[in-house]
């Protein structure tokens, strides 16, 4: 989104939260869960390939790995700074 939809956006949300703060509470909490269980997981395959690729000396793996640890630093980077 550009910044004037992000704007528009956070108009919106900061009028729901003054119109009906539950409803507001709810639409915030949507979908945290399986959001949490998902970056487990992601978090859980790339432990599993990095020592897979390790012990086979794949570099295929190894960078699959990687990647997908830095994808997962970068996401938790951005979420922390908004």
């Amino acid at each position: 989104m550009n910044r004037r939809e992000q704007r528009a956006l956070r108009a919106i949300e900061k009028n729901i939260k003054i119109d009906d703060p539950e409803l507001a509470e709810q639409l915030r909490s949507f979908g945290g869960g399986g959001s949490a269980r998902r970056k487990w997981y992601a978090g859980a395959l790339a432990v599993v390939l990095l020592l897979i690729g390790a012990n086979t000396g794949s570099s295929v793996l190894l960078l699959a790995g990687l990647l997908l640890v830095l994808a997962l630093g970068l996401k938790w980077t951005f979420q922390a700074m908004h």
